[in-house]
């Protein structure tokens, strides 16, 4: 952009060399339509709307999307391009965009390689959502299988339990100490957890099954009618030549809290 000045300036010094001679007329008009054409120039390539910027984008839309077709990384020249001309705050934008296409398109490692190279961007809360779930949505297209992997919890009730609410939440073994999943329970309600019951897109059942974690199951039960308050845990490795599972609880396995 600085260049662009500069080049700018050069080009008005023979106008305004002209200018100081005492023999030039119509000195007014001259430096009006110098300076128009000047700025004219000087916004075809900075301004908001520059019809020469729009071209250059439009080059490197076309680069990008010749890689997502043919599936490949996108090349560090093509990079540095768009590091180069893409506004810091479209930058999310346009690389949501992308990775959206390659997923669509069924161009994984395109849209791998883009999700890898444009984390950098998203660094807010509400941006690391959104591109959490952008990875989200590339697994699932992956793995189709297992894109509503779902674990049940069959349970009967403590005894003397007749009206309860409780609280699941699923854990992976040795993980964070962030459930994977988490519903809450009645009577009237059975306990099957899924992708949509995960906080963090991404970290979440269908990703349990992928890895072949061990997850940890906590489950606690008030139980109403007696104001009693039970619990029950396990450790369950789950089976992934299935996308579901089911763990029965019996009414013998919970303890009083």
């Amino acid at each position: 952009m600085i260049f662009i000045y500069l080049l700018s300036f050069f080009a008005l010094l023979p106008i305004f060399a002209y200018l100081l001679n005492q023999g030039t007329t119509n000195k007014g008009y001259i430096l009006g339509i110098a300076t128009i054409i000047i700025l004219l120039c000087i916004f075809s390539f900075i301004g908001k709307f520059s019809y020469l910027g729009f071209f250059e984008e439009q080059e490197l839309t076309n680069e990008i999307k010749d890689n997502i077709r043919n599936d490949d990384g996108i090349s560090s020249k093509t990079l540095q391009k768009f590091e180069q001309l893409i506004e810091d705050e479209n930058k999310i934008y346009w690389m949501q965009g992308l990775i959206l296409e390659a997923i669509d398109s069924k161009k994984y490692n395109s849209a791998e390689n883009l999700i890898t190279y444009s984390e950098r961007y998203f660094k807010s809360s509400e941006e690391k959502f959104i591109f959490y779930s952008l990875y989200r949505d590339l697994r699932n297209s992956k793995f189709p299988l297992f894109a509503n992997a779902t674990i049940l919890i069959d349970f009967d009730r403590p005894p003397n339990c007749s009206n309860y609410s409780g609280l699941v939440e699923i854990f992976i073994m040795n993980g964070p100490d962030i459930p994977i999943a988490k519903i809450n329970v009645n009577e009237n309600t059975m306990a099957i957890l899924n992708n949509t019951s995960s906080s963090i897109p991404g970290f979440d059942v269908s990703s349990a099954y992928l890895n072949k974690e061990t997850v940890d199951i906590q489950f606690s039960l008030m139980c109403k009618n007696s104001e009693t308050e039970y619990t029950t845990e396990a450790l369950v490795l789950l089976d992934q030549s299935e996308p579901s599972n089911t763990y029965k609880i019996s009414s013998n396995e919970w303890l009083k809290k």
